[in-house]
Parts: structure tokens; sequence; C-alpha cells
């Protein structure tokens, strides 16, 4: 009876046509391997999954294959015995376990011995990383300069950790995630080969959780497969995974853009409720939201996303109801969260935290909010002059005037623009503060409409209150900054509209009169209009 293989390896690739979704280096070595210009030291740098070690062995049996025509072929000895593990002359050393002094010194001795079996002595460290730096010392002549029937492969996935006198010495191949069209492709075919059908929605699942690794995927499509089924679609993928469907996110939102914290928790309970793993949910939330950036300001996402058209036209209405600012706080928050988790044994409370955080609109903590507050209010007023017109390319300076998150108690099923936050007049006052202290340093002559009023913010426009016939063509001679600075502060953009407290009808000379005092009291100078 034989011993079961796990799909990676069943499925390993034997020869350069198999390796997917490294193309460049697969072009690479095989122009080396037919003008035989092959390198004594190879170092291999990649994310976990995506076929180093495999690559390693090919090119091992390229350059000992006994065959006249495209090599490697996978047929002669030389590459059956590298493919069972059991040519003497292919070396494959574990660094993480063998990263001593004494390891590479026994190293430095074999490899003046000549192959036994092949053309060439092939030594592959993996996790090369792993070496002590007495070992990394010990290498590096012997690296440099080996004898002639010798070659070394290092493989890392992380080459920061090695020293530069190790990355010198070695011609660096950087292998890339593997795209998930391609991992698709290749799943499809193994379950065929296997004799089950398999959904385009199972495929599009597996391939995003493997996120670019050729194992991971294989991992996952053999836990699905493991169960019988002869169908393999979405349900049955995220009852094996643990996950949840688009559905639930996107009603978790909802409430989470509504403020429902209520209809949240008790979302996530039902989840959990039903076997679902809390630290998976929290991934694919932050996942969710990612696609929600995307959707509103990619006009066809459908290629990025990976998702079928009527899911995109749900996640683009959604991304519309989602302002930037809450949209960015939202994805920070769940980065931490899913940080935190990974060393705590209380995930579920910290994803409790995060849905209570991002529906409240929570950034800073209390104390940070009072200090940030107190700054503010101890922050000595500064005149703006002309010299301010230089720094109108500096970047905007962090938010620190929290908006009013209260009366936001409104369905999630029934959310929309109607579900907008009411602001508090003191809000306004610094939200209108903020936006003319940004608008004198593009244009100190901004400092003039320093005397309206933001007296009103809803989910179209914004309304501003002015004294005077003057102030009112000031403000709309300058609409445009004013509503640019607007979209800034809100994340999104406002209609202005501008109301007069003095309805008077005035004669155009009393008006003009009237303005040149208006204009004198604000430059602090006299002004006369003829």
């Amino acid at each position: 009876m034989n011993q079961y293989q796990a799909l990676y390896r069943k499925y390993r690739p034997e020869i350069f046509s198999e390796i997917i979704g490294q193309e460049h280096i697969v072009r690479i070595l095989k122009h080396q391997i037919a003008t035989d210009t092959v390198s004594h030291a190879y170092l291999f740098c990649g994310t976990r999954g995506t076929g180093k070690t495999t690559v390693a062995r090919i090119l091992a049996k390229a350059v000992n294959c006994s065959s006249h025509g495209e090599r490697p072929c996978g047929k002669c000895d030389s590459c059956k015995a590298i493919s069972r593990g059991r040519f003497m002359d292919v070396i494959e050393i574990d660094a993480a376990s063998n990263n001593g002094v004494d390891n590479i010194r026994d190293l430095r001795e074999s490899v003046n011995y000549p192959p036994g079996e092949g053309k060439k002595k092939v030594y592959i460290i993996d996790e090369v990383h792993m070496l002590s730096s007495g070992a990394y010392n010990a290498l590096l002549k012997t690296l440099e300069e080996p004898p002639e029937h010798v070659m070394f492969i290092l493989a890392t996935t992380n080459p920061e950790k090695m020293p530069q006198t190790v990355l010198s010495r070695c011609m660096r191949l950087d292998f890339k995630r593997v795209a998930a069209k391609r991992l698709m492709e290749n799943m499809k075919m193994i379950c065929k080969k296997n004799g089950v059908d398999v959904t385009e929605d199972a495929l599009s699942l597996l391939s995003s959780n493997a996120d670019g690794s050729v194992r991971d995927s294989l991992s996952l499509l053999e836990q699905c497969l493991s169960g019988g089924n002869e169908l393999l679609d979405r349900e049955t993928v995220l009852e094996y995974l643990g996950a949840v469907s688009q559905e639930f996110y996107r009603e978790l939102t909802d409430n989470a853009i509504c403020g429902n914290v209520s209809a949240g928790l008790l979302l996530l309970d039902e989840a959990l409720q039903d076997g679902k793993d809390v630290k998976q949910i929290m991934k694919d939330w932050m996942a969710y939201y990612r696609s929600l950036l995307i959707a509103k300001f990619v006009e066809n996402p459908a290629d990025m996303l990976n998702m079928s058209r009527e899911n995109i036209e749900k996640l683009k209405e959604q991304s519309h109801r989602i302002k930037m600012e809450e949209l960015n706080k939202s994805i920070m928050t769940l980065a931490k969260t899913i940080n935190d988790s990974r060393y705590s044994t209380q995930a579920r409370i910290l994803m409790e935290v995060a849905i209570v955080t991002i529906s409240e609109g929570l950034d800073l903590s209390e104390g940070e909010r009072k200090e940030g507050a107190k700054r503010q209010a101890e922050e000595p007023e500064t005149v703006k002059t002309a010299d301010n017109a230089a720094n109108r390319n500096a970047p905007s300076q962090p938010e620190t005037y929290p908006l009013a998150r209260n009366s936001r108690e409104c369905e999630a099923q029934a959310a929309s623009d109607n579900c907008e936050k009411p602001f508090s007049e003191e809000d306004l006052e610094h939200i209108w503060e903020d936006i003319v202290e940004k608008a004198v340093k593009v244009k100190p002559s901004m400092n003039l409409i320093r005397q309206a009023k933001l007296v009103g913010i809803n989910a179209s426009e914004f309304k501003l209150s002015v004294t005077s016939e003057f102030m009112t063509r000031m403000v709309k001679m300058e609409s445009r900054l004013i509503s640019e600075l607007m979209e800034e502060r809100t994340g999104k953009y406002l209609k202005l509209t501008v109301s007069s407290e003095n309805n008077e009808e005035e004669s155009k000379s009393d008006r003009l009169a009237r303005d040149a005092v208006e204009v004198s009291k604000l430059l602090g100078t006299e002004v006369k209009i003829k």
C-alpha cells in the first residue's frame, strides 16, 4: 500500500515548464543552462510557498541531467534520483537546525571531494538567514571561490537579515507571489484529476486566502477535498475554512456605518455560535474594507477584486455611503486588532472592541482627546502674512477636532446618505476655523472670509451665513477653494450655499460706502472706493 502524499508534494513541479508564476526566473535559468553560464552561487528570495526549494531542485537536476536535449528531462536516472531524494551529490541543509560554525566547517570539508554520481555537487541551504554570524564568516571564502564541481543555492524568506558580504557573492533571484488567476487554474486542474467539480466562487475564495502562495493554496484545497464532497462550492469552502459569507461583512459594515453597535455585536455572536473563527473574521473584514476602498476610487474594479458584477455593484453602493476618514480609521483599527490578537487568548473581546470602536467612530482614547483639546486651547493665535503663501504646498496636519457622533441611531438595512451624523455648534466653529486657516496659507486675502459663519452641514451641502453683500461676493468668488477644503475636511464633496443676515435693500452707492468701511476694518487701513 502506497503512503499518502499531500497535494503540494504530489503535484510538485519536476521540470521548468511545470513551474507557475515565476516565468522571469525560469527564463534566466533556462538560458544559463543552454549557454553553459550557470553561476556558482544563487540566492533565492521570496515569500513562503512560491517555489524556492522546488526551483533549486530542478536547477540541481538540470546541471546533472544526462539528456542531450532540454534539461532537465525528468526521465534520466539522475533526474529520478534527485526527485526521490536519493542522489548523493545534491545535499539539502536546513539552516534553521544546522546553523552553527561546526556545521559549516563540515560543509567546507565536504566540498573538496569530487561528485560521486553526477557532474556537480549542489548544496541547497534552506532558510539561510538563520545561520549564526560565525557560520556566515566560515562560509564566506568557500562561497566566493568554490571548487569548479560545486554549486551553492541559498534560499530565504528574509534576505534583509543576511550580511551584505554574503549577498554580494550570490546571484539573487526574487520569487514573486503567484497571481490569483494562476492559482485558480492550478487548483481547477487538480480538482479535475481528482474527479471533483469546483465552482469559480470556491476557487476565488481559496486563492484569496492563499495570498499568492502555491503551497498554501494546495493545503487549503486538500483540507476541503478531505471531506469527500463531489462538488466544491463557496459555501463548502466557507464551512471548512471557518469563514463567513460576503453578505455577513456587508451587513456588519452597514451596522458600523450607522453606529448600530448592538446589531453588530449580535451578528458577530451568531457567527461565532456557528463555529466560525474570530481571527479569520478579523482578517476578512479588513479585506472587505480594502475592497470598499478600491470600489470607492476605481471605476471598474472587477479584476482587482475578483468578484461577481452583482457583488461589485453592492460594494460600490456601500462605498459611497462611507467617508474616506471613517474608511481609513476602520482599516487602521482592524490592522491593530489583528496584530494584538496574535498575542492574546481573548481574540473575541478584541474583535468586539473593534466593532464598538469603528461603529462609534472612535480614534483616540478619552485622555488623548482631552489633551489634544487642551493643546488647541493653549496654542497662541498667529498672524498670517503674505509669507504664508510659500507654505501652500506643505502637507496638511492631522485633524485634531473631534466630530460629534451622537444621535446615530438608524437602522442598518436603511443606511443611506440620510444617515448623516449631526454636528454641534462648537464642531461647526472648529471646522470653519480649520478651513479658514488652510485657505489663508493658499491665499492670504482669504483672511477676509473669517467673519463668515458655518451654520450647517447635511448630506449634500454646507451653508455659510454672511453679514454683508461684500462678504457674499467674496465667498462666491472663492467658492471653489472653499468647497475643496470642505471636501478635504469631511471626506465628501458638498455644495456651498450662502445666506445673508442683512436683507435690507441698499443703493449701489450705499453698498460701496459700507463695503469700503468693512474692508478698512479688516485690512487695518483706510480704503476709498471711487
